[in-house]
């Protein structure tokens, strides 16, 4: 049941693109919380595009007219694509013109109602908190194994998660990058920071040289750097309040498959409180050994090897 408010203060950016369908089930959710400050954008069409992707983002486009008919609300759609290098960058940019915080969500990432009012008191709580960069609506340790961290509502990680967010403007206006053009400069200062496991090092290293060869498209690494160099936290809610769809239906980005059926579960308010502003290594340790160690060079071979079709079929019959 969606819960009705007078209207909902703090400023929400809701990026669409091609996915007609979940851009107004979102779209709805947002709606019913009468936002003051909502601004949708879609970025423009790939050159390229399928039949099925230019119905598709035309669709899209439509729906965010049609609900303006009866809503208010600011609609910002792009004529060219300006890919997932800068999207995030362009759009976040824009609104922070106007605002010095901001709630973000992606057209394939269905919220809990509560991840609204989560989002707005912590960024109202953390404000003057200058350790705290990123609050993430998403619970990625609850959401594959339907647990809770602590008996907290809330608690702090060193790694920001971008299935539904929020941040604030003088944190993100200083600190992010979307080139990293400071990567060699402070690349062995950030390969010795004490809170960098060897597995980090190895994914870090890999994954920011693919990036800055542009070999890699992304405008999130860039984020995620500045926390871990900057010591930043995360706060985190103690379930999971994100359904990330997008794995399935026209897919834009990569994620670990072990992320992609997460379970849901509204937050209950008032929130209880958690004095302890520390890194939680039970989060941190789940999230380094699911996606960020990456192991060295033999053991990935050993492991593609181990676990190839080929290898599967050959003990399938070993076993007949």
């Amino acid at each position: 049941m969606l819960i009705t408010y007078l209207m909902f203060n703090c400023p929400i950016i809701f990026l669409t693109y091609k996915r007609p369908n979940e851009t107004e089930k979102i779209l709805k959710i947002i709606l019913n919380l009468k936002p003051k400050n909502l601004y949708v954008f879609q970025d423009g069409k790939k050159k390229g595009f399928t039949r099925e992707e230019n119905q598709n983002h035309k669709d899209t486009k439509s729906i965010i007219l049609k609900y303006k008919k009866n809503y208010s609300y600011k609609s910002i759609f792009y004529k060219e694509n300006i890919s997932q290098s800068l999207i995030g960058y362009k759009i976040i940019k824009e609104v922070f013109k106007k605002h010095e915080k901001t709630i973000i969500l992606e057209d394939d990432c269905v919220p809990e109602v509560g991840f609204f009012r989560y989002c707005d008191l912590m960024l109202k709580k953390f404000k003057r908190n200058k350790d705290i960069a990123h609050i993430s609506g998403c619970n990625l340790y609850y959401g594959s194994k339907k647990k809770k961290i602590n008996d907290k509502d809330y608690f702090f990680s060193k790694y920001p998660q971008f299935m539904g967010w929020a941040t604030w403007r003088d944190r993100w206006q200083k600190y992010y990058d979307p080139y990293l053009k400071n990567w060699e400069k402070e690349r062995y200062e950030f390969l010795n920071n004490k809170n960098l496991k060897i597995g980090e090092k190895r994914f870090f290293t890999h994954y920011l040289k693919r990036f800055r060869q542009k070999k890699l498209i992304t405008w999130d690494i860039q984020w995620v750097y500045a926390c871990i160099f900057n010591n930043f936290k995360t706060v985190l809610p103690s379930v999971n309040l994100i359904k990330n769809i997008g794995y399935y239906n026209a897919p834009t980005g990569k994620g670990a498959k072990k992320f992609r059926n997460l379970v849901t579960k509204d937050i209950k308010f008032p929130l209880k409180h958690n004095p302890n502003i520390i890194f939680s290594r039970k989060y941190d340790n789940f999230l380094y050994e699911g996606f960020y160690n990456r192991k060295n060079i033999f053991l990935r071979v050993i492991n593609r090897i181990r676990y190839s079709p080929i290898t599967k079929n050959i003990k399938k019959n070993l076993s007949n």
